[in-house]
Formats: C-alpha cells, sequence, structure tokens
C-alpha cells in the first residue's frame, strides 16, 4: 500500500514538472517572442530607416537590426522622436528615457546598424493597454475637467518614484516608476477618455500637455507626486508662466486652472485594486506551482558573489558597496557608476534622508532631502536587487540598516 501511494505521488509531482515547464515555455514564447527584428534590405535613407523603426516597435521587437548606406553618427537617429511616434500608436508601454541607445559598425555594403529599446514587448504593451482601458472606464462620465485631475490624483496615489525602472506597465503593475511612467500612463488614459494630450520630454524628463475647454495646459504628474500619501498640485493644469523647472511649455491658455472637484482619496476609491487582482492570478497560474517545482528541483543554495577590494556586487553599470558611517553622517546607499563617471548616495545626515548625486564627466553634484518614504522604496530596491544578485553580505547590512531606522523612527 506504501509503495503505491509513493509511485501515485511521484506521478502526481512528475505531472505537475511537466504541467510548469508546459506553462514556462508558453509564458516565455509569448513574453520574448518576436523580441529581435532583422530587416534584410540596405536602407539608403533616413526616413526609411524611422519607418523601419517604427514598424518594429509596433509589433513588440525590443532589439532592432538593419543595414544602411548612410554613416551613423550621433545624430544619424532622434531616439526621443522615435519613442514619441511609438507611444503615440500606443505600441510602446514600457520604455525608460535613458535605455534608448543605438551602435553601428561596417557592413558588408555600408553600415549595420543595432537600436536598443526597452521593454516594449507584446505583452508589456498588451497588458498595458488592458489596464488603461479599465481604468478610464472608471472615469468615463465625469466632465473633462475631472477626468483629468481623476487621473492625475489616481496616478500620483497609485505611483512610488523610482528611478531604476521605466513606462506605463510598471506604473500600472507595480506601481512603481520613474518620470516616463508617470507621462505615459497619463497620456494613454487620457487618449482612451477622448482628451487631447501630449507627451513632452526634454532635459531626461516627461511630462505632458492637455487641453481642456480649448485652452491648453502644462502638467507634470511626476512632480506632483513628493513621496507621501497626498496629492500636489503644483504642476497641475498651469500655464506656461506657473510652470517652472521644465525646458519649454506649450500651454495657451493666459492663467492656471484652479483646483476643484473631489478629493484625491475619492478619485482614487473610484478604481478597484487591479494589482491585487492581478497578482493574485499569477500567483494563481504561476508562481505556486514554480515553487513547487523549486521545491524538488533546487537542492543547493548558490555561493555568494566573491568580493574584491570592497566591492560587493556589480548591477548593470553600478557598484553597490557596503553602507559606511563617517563622523554624524551615514552612508547606507553607495553607488559608483561606471560611463560615464557617476556617484550616488543615500543617506542620513542630521536626522535627515538624503541623496547626493555626481557625475565627474559633466562636472555636476546636487544633493537633496528626501522624503522617509522614497529613501526606503530606494532601500528596498537595492535589498531585492542585492539578493537577486546574491550579494548576501551587502543585502545583510542594507536589512539590518533597515531595521535599525524603523525602530528608531
Amino acid at each position: 500500500m506504501e509503495q503505491d501511494e509513493k509511485k501515485s505521488k511521484k506521478k502526481m509531482v512528475i505531472r505537475i514538472v511537466i504541467l510548469v515547464v508546459f506553462l514556462g515555455l508558453v509564458a516565455l514564447w509569448f513574453i520574448l517572442s518576436g523580441e529581435t527584428y532583422k530587416y534584410d534590405k540596405l536602407i539608403t535613407g533616413r526616413q526609411e530607416a524611422y519607418d523601419v523603426i517604427n514598424a518594429a516597435v509596433s509589433e513588440g521587437y525590443g532589439e532592432i537590426y538593419f543595414e544602411t548606406t548612410e554613416r551613423p553618427n550621433n545624430e544619424y537617429l532622434d531616439l526621443l522622436k522615435i519613442m514619441k511616434d511609438a507611444v503615440a500608436d500606443g505600441s510602446y508601454a514600457g520604455c525608460e528615457l535613458y535605455a534608448l541607445r543605438y551602435e553601428y559598425s561596417p557592413g558588408k555594403t555600408g553600415y549595420n546598424v543595432h537600436v536598443h529599446l526597452s521593454d516594449p514587448s507584446k505583452f508589456a504593451s498588451f497588458m498595458t493597454e488592458w489596464r488603461v482601458k479599465q481604468i478610464a472606464s472608471k472615469f468615463k462620465d465625469l466632465s473633462d475637467y475631472e477626468k483629468i485631475k481623476g487621473v492625475h490624483d489616481y496616478i500620483v496615489l497609485l505611483n512610488r518614484y523610482v528611478a531604476f525602472e521605466g513606462g506605463a506597465y510598471s506604473t500600472l503593475y507595480k506601481g512603481r516608476s520613474s518620470c516616463s511612467g508617470y507621462a505615459f500612463s497619463f497620456y494613454a488614459i487620457m487618449r482612451e477618455l477622448g482628451i487631447p494630450v501630449t507627451l513632452e520630454i526634454g532635459g531626461n524628463h516627461a511630462w505632458n500637455r492637455v487641453q481642456l475647454d480649448g485652452e491648453w495646459y502644462n502638467i507634470d504628474v511626476t512632480w506632483d507626486d513628493n513621496g507621501v500619501d497626498e496629492v500636489s498640485y503644483a504642476y497641475f493644469l498651469k500655464s506656461d508662466a506657473d510652470f517652472r523647472g521644465h525646458h519649454h511649455g506649450g500651454a495657451t491658455a493666459s492663467v492656471s486652472a484652479p483646483v476643484k472637484g473631489k478629493s484625491a482619496e475619492e478619485y482614487y476609491d473610484m478604481v478597484p485594486n487591479y494589482m491585487l487582482i492581478f497578482e493574485i492570478i499569477i500567483i494563481a497560474l504561476f508562481v505556486l506551482p514554480v515553487a513547487i517545482l523549486g521545491f524538488f528541483l533546487y537542492k543547493k543554495r548558490k555561493k555568494e558573489v566573491h568580493v574584491e577590494k570592497g566591492q560587493v556586487m556589480i548591477a548593470g553599470t553600478w557598484s553597490y558597496l557596503m553602507p559606511q558611517q563617517l563622523g554624524e553622517r551615514y552612508e547606507i546607499i553607495r553607488k559608483f557608476g561606471n560611463n560615464p563617471t557617476k556617484k550616488d548616495i543615500w543617506g542620513l545626515e542630521d536626522g535627515k534622508f538624503f541623496r547626493e548625486s555626481e557625475n565627474e564627466q559633466e562636472n555636476k553634484k546636487e544633493r537633496v532631502e528626501v522624503p522617509p518614504q522614497v529613501f526606503f522604496d530606494e532601500l528596498d530596491f537595492i535589498i531585492t536587487v542585492s539578493r537577486g544578485n546574491n550579494s548576501r553580505a551587502l543585502c545583510d547590512a542594507l536589512m539590518d540598516i533597515r531595521g535599525r531606522l524603523q525602530a528608531e523612527g
């Protein structure tokens, strides 16, 4: 009898493994299929290159290859133009501004060009379009003013600013992104609601213009998020005269619009918690079977990454070092970039959290005080990265500091 039960359990495990592998392969194909696009004809003009790129992005490709007769230079392709064109037709949900780039090398008859774009996958675009429709449906019966204010308030309360993530998908499904997530989400939902809107970009920052009662106003959803569960209106429906700190304006309204209507919380409560619903579905379909598979297949933990010269972890173009105390100042997150040389330190001094950024190549240095929630969001992100990179020494040190800061707070 015992042997029959063991055989039955073994068969069940084998079936689960087969099912998980099958689901994983299907998901992988769906997410990654068509990510690389190779154009097999020789391009002879710059507009033809733009047409090829726009067509590829609309199909969900993130890596695009083609050969051109024109020698590329730093101004060969306007990457921001490519991004804005792609966003305009709803095909680019996962973009981050600083992730767009291209490179080239000599080819057989011209120059081989490789264009990199961040996360314009079919999966992200499809899911974002679906979520945009869900959210817009909750505001469709409001006045145009309330549609604008309601979506503005909802995105601010939904999202947290995180410098390393971007795009509408990240905002609407993770609740964390940089300026591109705020601006792209607002842009997409406004379009779905039939409100004239634009996507504005300048100085590595993204914001919007929106039309109300025949007049154009500036609006920066990102800068109206002060890092706590409150909504600012310092950049809401502003005239050019009141829209400070941006590379350009574009409002036709001579004065800014007054703030009125429901509270931000009332608008936020109009939309169900789609994130929680989505997470439950993901857990039911993928996470639980994968966890069961991991229990049977993952026997040994990975070895910790070797530490040299105090360097704990390298992730992308950033190096992360152990936190240290310098007198009364505590540097908790210490990051050093490679190209160009950058330094980004988050810490605590005189009881206040700060962020200090330095770019030696551009001779720029900036220090700002950050709200506790923004600081802990960044700290949690670095803890997650260190855990994913198996840098346990760094992960343990940051978690210890986090626990002490929370206890003292």
